[in-house]
């Protein structure tokens, strides 16, 4: 079992990266969107939803299967490795980043934090799926 800080560093990390995430939406829809009634702006359409999950899926997959680490990871020294410690393929990222629904945004990463606290490698549904794990660099 890690240590109290180890959890923070990973909860650091995804905050950092999910807030480059959001300021490039916010930033997309500032440029791209339209005024609404409530007075602030929208962007609808199924174009705009695919540009937005694109950025997703390029940020943070290909970061960490290119580079081993997202923003986040690499301001916190953490990375991103293999069950046996060697790097991991972008679509091992790809799959470990298809839970955070469930592991991220389901009650405040709850889930994430429940699972890693009980598995021996702390590892995130995304991690125990993608044969994945997160380490201190």
């Amino acid at each position: 079992m890690r240590g109290r800080w180890y959890f923070v560093l990973r909860a650091t990390a995804t905050v950092l990266d999910y807030a480059v995430y959001w300021s490039f939406v916010f930033a997309y829809i500032h440029y791209f969107g339209k005024p609404n009634d409530q007075g602030t702006q929208e962007v609808q359409g199924c174009g705009h939803f695919l540009v937005l999950s694109i950025a997703w899926a390029l940020w943070l997959p290909l970061m960490e299967g290119l580079l081993g680490r997202s923003f986040g990871k690499w301001t916190c020294d953490l990375r991103v490795t293999t069950l046996h410690g060697k790097p991991i393929s972008v679509g091992q990222a790809f799959v470990r980043r298809l839970l955070d629904p469930i592991d991220l945004l389901s009650f405040f990463g709850l889930v994430a934090y429940i699972v890693a606290k009980n598995t021996p490698l702390s590892q995130r549904l995304g991690d125990l799926v993608a044969k994945t794990r997160v380490i201190e660099d």
